[in-house]
């Protein structure tokens, strides 16, 4: 995958992680025009992405628009850089607060949330294990709302306390991404 497409892809992280590529976005109004041909571009910049450790620290209760497009394009991303050679890619989600409870299974999601019919973005983070992501929930903030091991998601490991644990990985070189 040419290093034009990943920043594009990186850059649109950064968008939808703040709603700014949703569909409800502030730019939802706005209408798009693409010329065709489509006009030659030529990159200014080539980045290449050999090694990638980054922290996603996810502690608020975003909108649904943004949980999807916003784990969607993490998912989208490790594997773009995955396509482009990367060899050293470490990413890891550390949920917590109002976030965790995208961690738990249908059952303890609908207990908690006060809801019927599970948790609708398991899939997403199913995804985001398959593609290398490593999904963690702050301990402290399960037994704020009652969970337990048996509660999450397969695979989710726990933390004893996710800030904690974001200041570890920043300490082993990671980068930090909130949401």
């Amino acid at each position: 995958m040419p290093a034009m497409r990943i920043t594009c892809l990186l850059l649109g992280i950064g968008l939808s992680a703040f709603g700014c590529a949703t569909s409800t976005g502030p730019f939802a109004a706005t209408a798009v025009t693409k010329a065709s041909p489509a006009p030659a571009v030529k990159a200014d910049m080539d980045a290449k992405v050999n090694s990638w450790k980054t922290v996603v620290y996810a502690n608020r209760r975003p909108n649904a628009d943004v949980i999807f497009y916003g784990l969607a394009d993490w998912r989208d991303a490790i594997d773009a850089a995955k396509a482009a050679g990367a060899k050293d890619i470490s990413l890891v989600f550390v949920f917590d607060g109002p976030a965790l409870p995208l961690m738990l299974n249908d059952a303890a999601f609908d207990r908690v949330m006060g809801t019927k019919g599970g948790n609708p973005w398991k899939s997403l983070i199913a995804d985001l294990q398959k593609s290398g992501a490593g999904v963690e929930a702050c301990g402290g903030r399960m037994g704020d709302l009652g969970v337990g091991n048996a509660d999450l998601l397969p695979g989710v490991k726990v933390d004893n306390d996710g800030w904690t644990r974001v200041i570890e990985l920043q300490s082993k070189g990671y980068s930090l991404f909130q949401t």
